[in-house]
């Protein structure tokens, strides 16, 4: 079963297809990783959508990694 941070790499790398965003280093910023503004606002939708959360307005400039965004998930309530 993957884990959380193997699906966040899944869900960006879908929502980008055909491209393909360099996701190899959680700690690159993923707007330096291939993804452009609107790769990153989709994402952040689909993140949502997908494990329930609400990213709030002011929380979305610290979610610029991989690993920014993981430990964002693990720390939010899902419902």
């Amino acid at each position: 079963m993957p884990g959380l941070h193997d699906e966040v790499v899944a869900l960006i790398k879908e929502l980008c297809y055909p491209q393909t965003p360099d996701l190899s280093d959680q700690d690159r910023p993923l707007l330096e990783a291939g993804l452009d503004s609107l790769d990153f606002a989709s994402m952040l939708m689909a993140v949502e959508d997908r494990y329930g959360v609400k990213i709030d307005d002011k929380d979305i400039p610290r979610l610029r990694t991989i690993r920014d965004l993981v430990g964002y998930l693990e720390r939010s309530p899902r419902g």
